[in-house]
């Protein structure tokens, strides 16, 4: 019996750079492949998952889950970002080329205008933000069962841990990302909000709170 069904492609499954280094390499794929590039990485998560995972049923916190992440992918995809993974309910998304760092904030920034005008149809997805700018590495994860390509380093890890300390609707940047972007652009979005020290680093890093996006911005980019 066959199936009516068409081929799901490949790239609804995989993020943009997995599937084109299997195009590239193909059967030949290397198990070690590892590249540096310079990226600006944002991380999602939402606050107080498990009380909301008590309070609802599985069905309607998956369906809500869907539609937050749904926005958050248009939303990156929008600013030329690429969601490298899904997080459960977050998301792992890499900027890259000219004005990765401004793109990624004014990409949280539209969000924290977003997502809140969607409680009344969602369950409460509040979510937080982390973003981090610098040298990363793209690497494969993994064995002969099962790969994965993803960030892996410092960058990575601290764009994580800013998002672990951001309150709902709150989006947290570090001083690379403030320096990476133009003075108007640091002037329209961010604002200086303390010093954080992070486990494992010798020095506090800077970090900046975003603004939301106006309803004005919103207008102009519409």
């Amino acid at each position: 019996m066959h199936s009516n069904h068409s081929t799901l492609p490949i790239q609804m499954f995989l993020p943009s750079e997995t599937v084109e280094l299997i195009a590239e390499y193909g059967s030949d794929f290397p198990h070690n492949l590892a590249l540096e590039q310079d990226m600006t990485i944002l991380f999602s998560d939402m606050r107080d998952f498990t009380e909301l995972a008590e309070r609802f049923e599985p069905r309607e916190v998956y369906a809500s889950i869907n539609a937050s992440i749904a926005l958050q992918v248009k939303s990156v995809h929008a600013y030329g970002g690429s969601v490298n993974k899904f997080l459960g309910d977050g998301l792992l998304a890499c900027f890259s080329g000219e004005g990765k760092s401004e793109r990624a904030v004014a990409c949280a920034a539209e969000l924290l205008r977003v997502l809140p005008e969607h409680e009344g149809a969602l369950l409460p997805c509040r979510i937080g933000f982390g973003i981090n700018s610098g040298k990363i590495m793209f690497g494969v994860l993994g064995d002969a069962m099962r790969w994965e390509y993803t960030v892996v380093g410092d960058v990575a890890n601290t764009a994580a841990r800013l998002c672990g300390i951001a309150k709902p609707f709150q989006a947290l940047v570090t001083e690379s990302v403030f320096e990476d972007m133009s003075p108007a652009s640091r002037q329209k979005y961010c604002s200086f909000l303390r010093p954080q020290m992070f486990k494992g680093k010798k020095h506090p890093v800077g970090i900046y709170e975003v603004r939301a996006e106006s309803d004005d911005d919103a207008d102009k980019s519409a």
